[in-house]
């Protein structure tokens, strides 16, 4: 905490408040006399860290702070304000407003700091990633991918960062690890590099068999990677040598298959081949397609892919027939007999012919059915027009809550202060026909006071219920903290107590351990804890139920070393 005497120091005070902050900061004047209204330790004490506090002496320095601050926006005479953190960028006193000791209490003026950090961390917080390692507990594509963190808590496998052409459900294993960044509860792994240059000439590995036709097979050892063509002396022994001529391609591998495969190497060219592959050779893995995960192909495994089929519209090429008119003898002589490698490269040449005009009959039919091109400049444009929208929507929340605020503080600046004692508070409780009624009226007026017109709706009294000893545990508590515990009871019925860090908001667990379970009911009610009062002696804590259909049971209100629920 620093205290400003003299008007030397202003210009630092004044570019703090008009900076770049990430906290408020709470200013606090003297009186005529040197004294202190408003108490700063009590008010650093309730705030904590969550704002800066700073105290400045009326006379030279106040005079010094109101010609280098904007109109209206200085401190004098015992008052204070709080300056939002951005503050600077819309330095309007309406968003800063000035309290006097003897209209506002200090509860007010920490009140002002702390919805300043909730606006602030609303409009900033940006969620943090984590790198984890975790175990992969269920891989399903119905119902989702997920894996169990180091802590024993669960979170969702997305593919956030996987590229489209890469599955994720195939490259996940139960029982095996898997990394990637936690945001929440989502875990996103991240793609290996399909770095083929690790497979050497002679080494044998798995590949997935992705095509098959009657002349090749086209194999991947990643699906990043090429499809390496394999023609029938690479999958049927003996092929080179006339052998099984009446065997197929297909007779041997099919689509999704993983195979054995051994490695050929010809300078840069990758090969591969099924001939010759020793079952007995060790394996060399293949690679993962996630950072940190498992081969993406295992032996004996295959994939479901549906076979590639040659279409109506691939018609057959046609082949001019050579002159019925026989050669002559010296003709004959001279003429070589074709070999049987040219007969095979007609053959291979025909197949590709006819998968080319399969594959243009396939796409011109795409294009005519409006797909492909036209799908992709409409959702294009979609594109385009909903980043201008979210630009415009992010622009109207930041002058909305601009807004907001300043209407927040001149609310609060304008009602009535309670000032009923805890003795006339009970007073008028026995003039209700019960407790429930009198805590179900003091909830609807604190509410009713503390939030403005545009919040009721978005920030309405949800249902709750009131336990049999929260009234008993509120019967000691003096009128100041009567007001707080109605506020964080408010806070809890709306909603808002999980959007304010000094509520500090968390699960009551069964022991003094991190890893102890969580207190939960035999009806299911999960048991909380937020603070009604923090950094202050024998501070108070509110605990409550919130049962399996949404209701909140208020249970009792603690001191904070109390942790029955």
């Amino acid at each position: 905490m620093r205290h400003i005497e003299s008007a030397g120091a202003i210009a630092e005070l004044a570019e703090a408040i008009l900076g770049d902050r990430h906290k408020p900061l709470v200013l606090i004047s003297t009186t005529g006399d040197g004294a202190f209204a408003f108490d700063p330790d009590q008010i650093a004490r309730e705030i904590g860290t969550e704002a800066e506090i700073a105290t400045i002496a009326t006379g030279e320095a106040t005079y010094a702070l109101e010609h280098a601050l904007p109109p209206k926006s200085h401190v004098f005479g015992g008052a204070a304000r709080s300056y939002p953190a951005d503050f600077g960028a819309d330095p309007d006193w309406r968003r800063s407003i000035l309290r006097f000791p003897d209209r506002h209490t200090s509860d007010v003026l920490i009140e002002d700091a702390l919805s300043q950090v909730v606006v602030r961390s609303l409009a900033t917080a940006a969620p943090r990633r984590t790198w984890v390692s975790a175990t992969v507990e269920r891989v399903s594509g119905a119902s989702g991918n997920v894996a169990r963190l180091a802590n024993g808590e669960r979170a969702m496998i997305v593919a956030d960062s996987f590229p489209p052409y890469l599955s994720l459900t195939e490259a996940l294993v139960e029982g095996e690890p898997v990394e990637g960044w936690l945001t929440g509860r989502d875990l996103a792994p991240e793609p290996a590099n399909a770095d083929l240059s690790c497979f050497e000439a002679g080494m044998t590995t798995l590949a997935r068999v992705v095509k098959v036709t009657s002349q090749r097979a086209y194999l991947v050892l990643h699906p990043a990677g090429s499809e390496i063509p394999l023609r029938r002396r690479d999958v049927i022994p003996g092929a080179d040598a006339g052998e099984n001529a009446d065997m197929q391609i297909a007779d041997v591998v099919q689509v999704g298959h993983t195979v054995r495969v051994r490695v050929l190497r010809t300078g840069t060219s990758l090969g591969l081949s099924l001939v010759g592959v020793d079952a007995e050779v060790p394996l060399v893995a293949p690679l993962p397609l996630l950072r940190g995960g498992t081969p993406w192909l295992r032996e004996g495994i295959n994939a479901e892919r549906t076979p590639v089929t040659e279409t109506a519209d691939a018609q057959p090429l046609e082949v001019t027939s050579p002159d019925p008119t026989p050669p002559s003898p010296a003709q004959a002589t001279a003429t070589p007999t074709p070999r049987a490698a040219d007969a095979e490269a007609l053959a291979e040449l025909r197949d590709e012919v006819r998968e080319l005009r399969g594959a243009f009959a396939r796409l011109g039919r795409e294009l005519r059915a409006g797909t492909d091109l036209e799908t992709l400049d409409r959702l294009r444009d979609e594109s385009t027009g909903l980043s201008s929208e979210l630009h415009r929507e992010r622009a109207l929340r930041r002058e909305r809550d601009a807004i907001i605020s300043g209407l927040r503080q001149e609310l609060r600046d304008a009602r009535t202060t309670r000032s009923d004692s805890v003795g006339a508070g009970r007073t008028e409780q026995r003039a209700w026909p019960n407790g429930d009624d009198w805590l179900r009226y003091e909830v609807l007026a604190t509410w009713a006071t503390r939030t403005i017109a545009a919040d009721k709706s978005r920030h309405a009294l949800s249902e709750y219920t009131i336990g049999p000893h929260f009234l008993q545990s509120m019967s000691d508590l003096d009128e100041r903290q009567l007001e707080k515990a109605l506020r964080t009871v408010v806070d809890v019925v709306t909603g808002r107590v999980a959007e304010i860090p000094g509520r500090q908001l968390h699960r009551l667990r069964e022991g003094e351990g991190g890893s102890d379970p969580y207190v939960v009911r035999a009806d299911g009610a999960i048991s909380w804890r937020a603070s009604i009062e923090v950094n202050a002696p024998s501070a108070r804590r509110l605990h409550y139920w919130q049962l399996p259909g949404g209701t909140i049971e208020l249970s009792r209100v603690v001191l904070h070393d109390d942790m029955t629920p």
